[in-house]
Order: structure tokens, then C-alpha cells, then sequence
């Protein structure tokens, strides 16, 4: 099984190895969530700290203060600098020590580790590895949610496993006959999709012509669950850290004047915190500017319970791998509708096989 690297350190369990690359972008959290107080996160096994300057711009340090190793986190934010809450020594969003309290002196390894961070709504990037790699900015699939012509919502929960079995969750969607089948009720999607590979993503696509809508599209719509539509679905792997999925919906007997073709939108993003552990945050949302509050409920209802139920799924996989003697050693048999997977994996090697020898 390729699904963990194993060119790195071992986690806790002995077996699981990391497998996210450093240079890339990764979410840290939220534009809306970060402001002024520190905000402490983990990201790829190191533990850092959030905040924003004076003038808005994000600051991110590694959370560990070089004096008693007391994390920055506890202690607060002056002016474009952070004070540690244990003896009040103080770094610019450099990471540069400019203050101690108890002595004029600064020594000139008093300093911590500064990210390279990207204020992008609706998220918050950071790059997590050599700055000096950087050669492009965060990915721009993940922009729609600040579209005002979209009704977006939003979650974000903590999940145990590695994060590619999410990200492989989400490029097989014929799970969704089962795991989903009492809340989706997307019960049609039995067939392999389309898989197509280029340099950076990996994009599947299924169409399904002549097809009644799925509760919630059918509401939400005003179509209804009788009348006929074209249901395209699409997505792709963009990086290690995000996955988009698209739904577009074309209503060739709409009445005159009504409209036609719609579009739901899907972002999944993937932060590992360790290589058992991830944060998932997820975007959902339709073309559908100001939407009926009670409807965007519904829709926010609805993908809760939905997405739930991919992380009970995802949890009891990972627990089969760590408590199995054989672990990732189990023979794993691969299907047509596996591509898009497999395809990520391998997209993903190539990514830490490249930081590797660079």
C-alpha cells in the first residue's frame, strides 16, 4: 500500500510516517477566525502561533519561546510583535528577539522560526517549508467561498487517520450509495469516472443525463425531485492541502424564464496536524447569491451530518490500520474507481520524492 511515505521519522505508532511536504502551501485557519490574539495551531508536526500585525498582515512564528521553552501562545501581542507570557521576552513577525525585560543585552541566537504567510480570503496560507522554494502563490481554485455571487457554509472538525484517506475519500464518490445513502440520497453513482492527469491536479468527471435531482439540489433549485435534469460532477485533487468538487445542474425543461443551469461547489481542505491526525475544514455552497437563511441551514444541516459520516468512516479505517498486526502491510485491491486515488498518490510521491532530493 503506497497510501504512507516512508522516507521520514516514525509517528508514535511505530509505522505511520509522515507523508506531507513541507514546500507547499497549507491551510492554517480562516481569514474571519485570525485576528489579534495569538491563535495556536499544529501543522505538519510543529506547533505554531498566528497572529495579526497592526495593519492586518499575518505573522507566524513557531510556537516555543528559546528562553524556558514556554509556547509564545500564552503570552500576547504588542504592537507588530508577540511578548512571551512567562518572562516577557519579545520577537518582531521576524522571529527576532527585540526585547528582554530583565537585561539590556539580547543575544543573537535569541530568536524562533518565522513562516512565510499569505492572507487570502477565505483562508489563511502557510508555507511550511524552505522559502526559498516558493514559486507561486496559493492555489486560486480555493477562492469562490469570498464570491459574493455564491451562498456559501462552512465546518471544520479534527479527524484521526492520515489525511489522504479523506482526499481519497473525496476522489471516489461511489461511497456515497452507502455512507451517504440516508442523508445525500445520491444514489446513482456506481460507475467509474472519468479520470484525466495533468502537471499539477488530478480531475475526475462523471455525467449523468436524463436524471432526477438528490433532495437537497432539488430544494434548494425549486426544481424538484420529478423533473428531469443533466447532472455533471466534477473535482480534482489541486494539492496536498485542498480538493475541489463541483456539481453543475442543467434543466433543459425549465419554463420559460426560469433559470437553467446551476452550479454547487465543494472545497475540501486537509491540514495535517500529525500522521494520524488532520484538521478538515470544508466549504460548501450554490451560484446562488443571498440564499434564503433558512435553506443555507438546511444545506449546512444537511453537509454536517453528511461530511460526519465520511470521518466515522475514515476513523474506522484508520483504527483497522493501526490495530491490525499487519498494518499497511494488508493486501489492498484496487478498482477502476480507485483511479483518481491512485493518481493522487502518485501525484503526491512525486512531490516528496522531489523535496527530497532537492
Amino acid at each position: 500500500m503506497t497510501l504512507i511515505a516512508t522516507d521520514t521519522t516514525d509517528d508514535e505508532a511505530g509505522f505511520i510516517k509522515p507523508n506531507y511536504p513541507r514546500n507547499c502551501w497549507w491551510v492554517a485557519t480562516t481569514s474571519k477566525q485570525l485576528g489579534r490574539e495569538p491563535l495556536a495551531l499544529t501543522m505538519l508536526n510543529t506547533k505554531v502561533v498566528l497572529f495579526r500585525k497592526e495593519d492586518g498582515t499575518v505573522a507566524v512564528l513557531e510556537d516555543r519561546c528559546p528562553h524556558r521553552w514556554a509556547p509564545l501562545s500564552s503570552g500576547k501581542v504588542v504592537g507588530d510583535t508577540i511578548q512571551c507570557g512567562y518572562h516577557g521576552f519579545t520577537f518582531d513577525a521576524a522571529g527576532t528577539c527585540v526585547k528582554i525585560p530583565s537585561q539590556a543585552q539580547i543575544p543573537g541566537r535569541c530568536k524562533v522560526r518565522a513562516y512565510t504567510a499569505v492572507d487570502k480570503p477565505p483562508f489563511v496560507w502557510v508555507w511550511m517549508g524552505d522559502p526559498e522554494k516558493i514559486v507561486q502563490g496559493p492555489p486560486a481554485d480555493a477562492e469562490w467561498p469570498a464570491d459574493p455571487n455564491y451562498s456559501s457554509w462552512s465546518g471544520e472538525t479534527l479527524a484521526h487517520g492520515n489525511y489522504m484517506l479523506l482526499k481519497e475519500n473525496v476522489l471516489d464518490l461511489t461511497h456515497f450509495g452507502y455512507v451517504h445513502a440516508t442523508s445525500f440520497k445520491i444514489l446513482d453513482w456506481v460507475g467509474a469516472p472519468t479520470v484525466t492527469v495533468t502537471e499539477d491536479q488530478v480531475s475526475f468527471r462523471q455525467e449523468f443525463k436524463d436524471c432526477n435531482l438528490p433532495p437537497m439540489f432539488a430544494e434548494v433549485t425549486a426544481i424538484g425531485m420529478q423533473r428531469k435534469v443533466n447532472r455533471y460532477n466534477y473535482g480534482s485533487y489541486v494539492s496536498p492541502a485542498l480538493n475541489v468538487a463541483t456539481l453543475d445542474i442543467e434543466d433543459l425543461n425549465a419554463a420559460p424564464g426560469q433559470r437553467t443551469h446551476f452550479k454547487f461547489r465543494v472545497a475540501h481542505v486537509t491540514t495535517p496536524e500529525t500522521p494520524t491526525r488532520f484538521r478538515y475544514l470544508w466549504f460548501g455552497g450554490f451560484d446562488i447569491p443571498n440564499m434564503d437563511p433558512t435553506t443555507l441551514s438546511m444545506c449546512k444541516t444537511l453537509t454536517e451530518v453528511g461530511f460526519a459520516e465520511d470521518k466515522a468512516i475514515i476513523e474506522a479505517v484508520h483504527r483497522n490500520i493501526m490495530e491490525d498486526p499487519r498494518h499497511l502491510d494488508y493486501p489492498e485491491i484496487i478498482v477502476g474507481t480507485d483511479q483518481a486515488a491512485i493518481q493522487a498518490r502518485r501525484k503526491l510521491q512525486a512531490q516528496l520524492d522531489k523535496e527530497k532530493s532537492d
